[in-house]
């Protein structure tokens, strides 16, 4: 499945140091306990977010290295190194590093802290909750006992540490601008610089962070309509220009499968169609009982968007429905034929392995 808004924070984290994840498939899961960097996630630049410039954002994890970015990030989160050191500690002896009993350093331990200030931070916006996690550890290699230790110390010890996010002034605009971008796109993989000229700017904390988790990296948020917000993070691949290839679509309370399908065009080229939708449950791995509804849209235009981008230049974008929301843990309760959040993305959604389609 094409879940790039899912992958894309992981991603970050994994090339900073200790985060582990990926796309959704049959048997793993999106978000999970640190351990050893997955094969082909070690370029940086693959499919990562950008910290904020404002000094008032905290620092997004960018780069591994001489350069000081774990450190920022940990400082404007209100953790210091003799917290990192005891989460360190917790995470050495119960396998969340580089394997059971193995000291890790310092700058390891750091991206370990990384990965959980943002897990505090779901918590906090009831994004995600502490069963959840523990059974995401589980499902990624991490006994009973181990995944409870380490949100144990995580609820009681880290957390109550962690400094909510600060978010960025909203900044000022001119709006009216054109409705399709230089090569025809109307919002999905359209640089900011044209969403900014077109739809104004929402604060993402009140509109986006409980239905859609917290950011890694630059966040931004757009009122489309009184009751419909788009949620996103923007890319610092170099290739992706700051174009926004993966977008949710949040409404105030669900609205019916024609709205929603309306949505969804009108994000997409105007040459964009609907193919038949496709149910979705959630992975085996997953502790919620979920669903989801896929829709595929084939769009010429899509491919030349993408061209440019060095990102999977492919004839077609997808759009996820769910009737509640969708966390790294899937799915939230089952689709009921009302929608509340669509995540939108660049290219096809197919079945997995097993011949189904996960959420």
């Amino acid at each position: 499945m094409s879940r790039y808004r899912r992958a894309a924070g992981t991603a970050l984290l994994v090339a900073a140091a200790f985060a582990v994840g990926g796309c959704a498939s049959d048997s793993e899961p999106t978000t999970a306990r640190t351990s050893a960097v997955p094969e082909g996630l070690t370029d940086l630049e693959s499919e990562s977010t950008a910290p904020a410039d404002d000094s008032d954002t905290d620092p997004a994890p960018a780069e591994t290295g001489d350069d000081t970015s774990l450190e920022d990030f940990l400082a404007a989160a209100g953790v210091g190194d003799a917290l990192v050191n005891q989460l360190g500690e917790i995470g050495d002896a119960n396998n969340y590093g580089l394997g059971e009993g193995v000291e890790t350093s310092l700058e390891d331990r750091r991206g370990l802290a990384t990965v959980q200030v943002t897990t505090c931070r779901n918590v906090a916006v009831a994004y995600r909750t502490w069963e959840g996690i523990r059974h995401s550890d589980e499902a990624s290699g991490a006994t009973e006992d181990q995944a409870a230790a380490m949100a144990d110390f995580l609820r009681t010890e880290f957390c109550p540490h962690v400094a909510p996010l600060k978010e960025a002034p909203l900044p000022e605009q001119t709006l009216g601008g054109p409705s399709e971008d230089d090569l025809g796109g109307r919002g999905l993989a359209s640089p900011v610089t044209w969403w900014d000229g077109r739809y104004p700017r929402a604060s993402w904390s009140k509109a986006c962070a409980a239905q859609t988790g917290m950011p890694i990296g630059d966040p931004v948020a757009y009122r489309l309509a009184k009751d419909e917000v788009v949620c996103a993070t923007v890319p610092s691949a170099t290739s992706l220009k700051e174009h926004l290839i993966s977008v949710d679509i949040v409404f105030s309370s669900p609205v019916d499968e024609d709205r929603a399908r309306k949505a969804a065009l009108a994000l997409l080229p105007s040459d964009a169609s609907a193919t038949k939708p496709t149910e979705g449950t959630n992975p085996d791995w997953s502790y919620l009982g979920g669903g989801c509804l896929n829709i595929n849209f084939p769009t010429a235009t899509m491919k030349r968007l993408m061209d440019g981008l060095e990102k999977d230049a492919e004839p077609w974008a997808s759009a996820l429905y769910y009737s509640d929301g969708a966390t790294e843990d899937g799915a939230v309760g089952d689709y009921t034929g009302e929608v509340k959040q669509i995540s939108l993305s660049t290219g096809a959604n197919e079945p997995g392995t097993s011949g189904e389609l996960t959420c």
